[in-house]
């Protein structure tokens, strides 16, 4: 381990978190598919419209996959959470680990 001169300690670029490690399935770490996923639904939001299901209310949000129009970002939903106000989301799959294959399908053709 070394310091920068401000003595912040810095690790090699390949170390990896301990939370990272001791979760086998590593499902915190954002995927690349899904941020591209969601990069394009921000580019064409009228698939988001005509595809997906929009979340309507400030309500709890059940786990699934949703897209967050405000930041943009496709998000995998493992426990029960409240909406920010303001936000418009749009449920894609009421299983937070369907496979990217599917959340793709549904984002392009809907149901």
């Amino acid at each position: 381990m070394r310091e920068t001169s401000r003595g912040t300690r810095i690790t090699p670029e390949d170390t990896r978190s301990d939370t990272y490690l001791a979760e086998t399935s590593h499902r915190e770490m954002m995927q690349q598919e899904l941020m591209d996923l969601g990069a394009w639904l921000f580019d064409h939001p009228e698939a988001a419209d005509k595809n997906l299901k929009p979340i309507r209310s400030a309500k709890v949000l059940e786990p699934g996959v949703y897209y967050n129009r405000g930041t943009g970002m496709v998000d995998r939903i493992f426990r029960p959470q409240r909406v920010a106000l303001g936000h418009k989301m749009f449920r894609v799959s009421s299983d937070p680990a369907a496979p990217v294959s599917e959340i793709r399908r549904r984002v392009l053709e809907g149901k």
